[in-house]
């Protein structure tokens, strides 16, 4: 490509936070990170989780000490928009594979679909698809898959819970079904659909796919290249504005503020500081019920700054007398 051509541009101070980013068909995640480090020179960046090639939609990036918070967004839920075809199957349960069997599944009508998705609602165990990143023996499967190596993986040992907080059938029309889901980590789209169906009777396999939530981003939220390429042209400033600090990110955790600078010198040290419920209380920026004096539980919690800047990701316990221990367990400057 001719932009991949331009020089890199610089910035005065190392980029920090999340970009929720609208990845586009054809890409791997990596092509995506790739893409923006020939842009913005070498700066520390990680993406939270994976998307195969022919899906779209939201993945974040991490820059700088942001990427200390990647374990913590990938438990975080993600929701899909995805077409599944019937009457197809393929070997990597999308329409990218070899077919490996077809059939006749014009008997199969939208009250047929819908009668089965309880079954797919809730916890339930899932067989991942032989073309995916779980690993066996320290390989992705993946690359048996490519080797046809495929038969050597015991795939059904590789079982594995999941959460389907929610499924819903959108639309039924022509032998395809369109459906959203909102599930936990390491649920395979892929291997739902290809449950499904057989559930119904008959086989499918995954025409589309879309994230439209993943690491607490929406993806009306999302930023495309075309976006982040017109940052760029704008200047440094202009791109570092599409990147949420820590503070903002969606984290869903309790949020505590040392606004004394004698306590934020001591957790910056790595020290356990006890403050009174009160303290606790007022400095409290959010997630009040879950931090309550009554709640007794260790939590963790977002650590801001007198300046309102996460400065890192703390466990708070309530102790004898009603006051709280807070350590400061990874640091996010």
């Amino acid at each position: 490509m001719e932009q991949n051509q331009k020089k890199s541009i610089r910035f005065e101070r190392p980029l920090r936070g999340m970009l929720a980013a609208h990845k586009p068909q054809g890409m791997i995640s990596k092509d995506l990170s790739r893409w923006i480090e020939k842009r913005i020179g070498r700066q520390k960046l990680g993406h939270v989780g994976t998307l195969d090639p022919m899906a779209e939609g939201v993945l974040c990036l991490l820059f700088g000490s942001a990427t200390r918070l990647q374990d913590h967004l990938l438990e975080m839920p993600k929701t899909y928009e995805f077409d599944m075809k019937l009457g197809i199957e393929t070997d990597s349960y999308d329409t990218d594979g070899k077919v490996t069997a077809e059939c006749d599944a014009s008997g199969i009508t939208r009250a047929d679909l819908e009668g089965v998705l309880d079954q797919f609602r809730g916890p339930i165990r899932q067989v991942p698809p032989v073309f995916s990143a779980v690993k066996y023996k320290g390989k992705p499967l993946y690359e048996y898959a490519r080797k046809n190596q495929g038969d050597q993986v015991p795939i059904q040992d590789l079982e594995r819970p999941v959460f389907i907080e929610f499924l819903e059938l959108l639309n039924f029309d022509s032998g395809i079904a369109t459906l959203r889901a909102r599930c936990s980590k390491g649920t395979y789209i892929r291997s739902l659909i290809r449950d499904m169906a057989h559930a119904a009777g008959t086989i499918a396999t995954l025409n589309r796919l879309i994230r439209t939530e993943a690491s607490g981003a929406g993806i009306a939220a999302c930023v495309t290249l075309d976006d982040m390429e017109k940052a760029l042209e704008e200047g440094p400033e202009k791109f570092a504005k599409l990147i949420v600090p820590p503070e903002q990110l969606a984290l869903g955790l309790p949020v505590w503020q040392a606004v004394h600078l004698d306590c934020l010198s001591r957790l910056l040290k790595g020290q356990t500081v006890s403050v009174g419920a009160d303290i606790w209380l007022a400095n409290l920026k959010s997630g009040a019920t879950q931090g309550s004096p009554d709640s007794g539980n260790s939590l963790q919690v977002m650590l801001l700054d007198d300046r309102g800047q996460a400065f890192g990701l703390g466990e708070s316990k309530m102790i004898e007398g009603g006051r709280f221990l807070i350590t400061m367990k990874r640091g996010l400057l």
